[in-house]
């Protein structure tokens, strides 16, 4: 799924638990074009990875963890449609 097919399907999941949404109909379509157009525009930029050669096995292994977390973080944010860099 495309960054903007996530946005769109974030968009329309908050919109159906809105409880006057049927009073804005009329500008939902901007709305969601707003909100598209802000996690287009929406970069998080991840600190490196660390490299774990030649370290002690105690500090790679902590570095190994670091790397992890920075990944879990990257699937994360991308799973909502939001760019990542680094």
């Amino acid at each position: 799924m495309q960054h903007t097919d996530k946005a769109i399907a974030a968009f329309e999941a908050w919109w159906i638990r809105q409880p006057f949404r049927e009073l804005f109909k009329d500008v939902k379509d901007q709305m969601r074009n707003v909100w598209v157009a802000s996690l287009r525009e929406l970069v998080i930029e991840l600190p490196e990875e660390t490299n774990v050669r030649n370290h002690w096995a105690e500090a790679a292994g902590a570095d190994m963890a670091y790397n992890d977390a920075i990944q879990e973080c990257r699937a994360a944010i991308e799973a909502a449609g939001v760019t990542v860099r680094g």
